[in-house]
């Protein structure tokens, strides 16, 4: 019986092994196949803005879509680095790098966010692009890399000596992270957010097609 249960659960274990590696090797073929070939993902830098544009708002409906078909799992951040290598954050840059820099003076922030909410924005491609398929969900996340923000740039304070500062910056620290500041934070800058969701959805679909999809057209975007 002993033997029963451990060969049901090696064989169990190799077609779930084999089925992860059939799914990896079709998700980069349809990665591959978004940018034309394999030297324009190692020599991304080198295409034309319109070029990488193009690309990378292909690639953001493709996560979308493998997401909602469930052949993207918690280790595919990893996946897309053995496939972009040092490239992978460049490649996302290209549409995060322009909308941090609009919320900077929508919003009128100081120049300690910007590193801050780009690092945020790109730390979770998956994440990020489920962002832009609606201006609440872009909303949320932008309220959630100010708060991280907002949080780092409290713990990195330097300079307070007396006891009753690190008392403050805890009690800044705890409230920062309660779920209620995100939220409300969130509320404030959804107009602003809504706003410039508009204007990236018009961009990218004049560039692709649409970035808000339906099943079928992100589907449709590369065969397997």
């Amino acid at each position: 019986m002993l033997k029963n249960n451990i060969r049901k659960f090696i064989l169990e274990t190799k077609e779930k092994k084999e089925k992860l590696l059939i799914e990896q090797s079709l998700v980069k073929k349809r990665i591959i196949m978004i940018f034309e070939s394999e030297s324009n993902i190692k020599n991304f830098e080198l295409l034309s803005e319109s070029k990488k544009e193009k690309i990378v708002y292909k690639l953001i409906s493709e996560i979308n879509y493998l997401k909602k078909t469930n052949l993207i799992n918690e280790n595919f951040k990893d996946f897309l680095g053995k496939i972009f290598g040092d490239n992978l954050t460049n490649v996302f840059d290209t549409v995060i790098n322009p909308m941090v820099d609009s919320l900077m003076k929508r919003l009128q922030l100081s120049d300690y966010f910007k590193d801050s909410m780009t690092s945020y924005l790109s730390s979770d491609p998956t994440r990020f692009s489920q962002a832009l398929v609606s201006c609440e969900q872009l909303s949320k996340l932008i309220a959630d890399s100010l708060s991280d923000a907002l949080d780092n740039r409290i713990q990195q304070q330097t300079g307070f000596d007396s006891q009753e500062s690190k008392f403050i910056n805890g009690a800044l620290s705890d409230t920062i992270r309660e779920p209620r500041f995100s939220e409300n934070l969130e509320k404030r800058i959804n107009s602003v957010v809504c706003d410039l969701f508009d204007q990236i959805n018009v961009k990218a679909s004049k560039v692709y097609d649409k970035l808000k999809p339906s099943m079928d057209e992100l589907g449709g975007i590369l065969t397997p």
